[in-house]
């Protein structure tokens, strides 16, 4: 079989995902192609499978992927076509798959698999992400879930993430957060990116950010709207110099990057 995989990723867990999936194809002799999504770029219209792999954002899948979703054009024969939706916790990943299943759905496609891979958080503004003894141990529950699920596509077997609210979230909740984070918090959220007086203007937060959403203006990075929230700056930064006003300290908190992953890479 010949398989196309997408992912959209901020710190390396979406793309550690299907990495995974596209080792266990290639060990039963598909062939395999990998790249990040890119609007405007067509998929090919002879794959055998397609697989997207996309990280939950305030309970829905990034701007950027649903663009790219909703650009696609609608294949001229039915895709099969399976979903992988990655999350700090899998009982928080809210409408993610059902937003990806319904444009595909609408693309002629068959959605012949869901499901929701926990691995680790990497919103530092909000929360602690884990030390990197556990971040390896929840990146290796993951990719053997990976490895489970490629198992259960090449023979056959289809499962579907089921939508649940969050134990933590009332219905109410649920909502309030995935409304204004997708209609008010993404389009200014950006302009909360501020920098400790340590940032020593090395320029690689604008050279890694995925959507070139990072000006250097006077030495010093300046963000703006086509910012994805996806924490990639934050993360790597080797002076720990970028925070977010509002409540967003990040001084004496972890970093995590997924450890296989090396953005510059991925944008050459």
């Amino acid at each position: 079989m010949r398989i196309e995989l997408k992912y959209f990723t901020g710190t390396g867990n979406s793309l550690k995902v299907l990495n995974t999936c596209r080792e266990t194809f290639i060990e039963n002799n598909h062939s395999v192609e990998i790249s990040a999504i890119e609007t405007g770029r067509q998929l090919p219209d002879d794959a055998d499978i397609i697989g997207f792999c996309f990280p939950v954002y305030a309970f829905g899948i990034p701007r950027i992927c649903r663009k790219y979703l909703k650009a696609l054009p609608r294949f001229k024969k039915l895709q099969d076509v399976f979903i992988l939706i990655t999350a700090g916790d899998k009982d928080e990943s809210g409408f993610s798959v059902d937003e990806c299943k319904t444009i595909l759905t609408r693309k002629n496609c068959r959605v012949i698999y869901t499901a929701v891979i926990e691995m680790p958080i990497n919103w530092i503004p909000a929360m602690n992400p884990p030390s990197k003894e556990e971040a390896l141990k929840i990146i290796g529950k993951g990719t053997t879930r990976a490895k489970e699920i490629t198992s259960n596509i090449l023979n056959g077997i289809h499962i579907f993430h089921r939508f649940n609210f969050p134990k933590r979230y009332s219905k109410f909740g649920l909502y309030k957060e995935y409304y204004l984070f997708k209609y008010l918090g993404i389009k200014n959220l950006w302009r909360t990116f501020k920098i400790y007086n340590i940032c020593n203007g090395c320029q690689l937060c604008s050279k890694i950010c995925p959507t070139a959403s990072i000006k250097i203006v006077n030495n010093m990075p300046v963000w703006s709207s086509t910012c994805e929230q996806c924490m990639r700056c934050i993360n790597f930064c080797p002076k720990e110099a970028i925070y977010q006003s509002m409540g967003g300290d990040t001084k004496g908190k972890n970093r995590y990057i997924e450890p296989d992953f090396k953005p510059l890479g991925e944008k050459s």
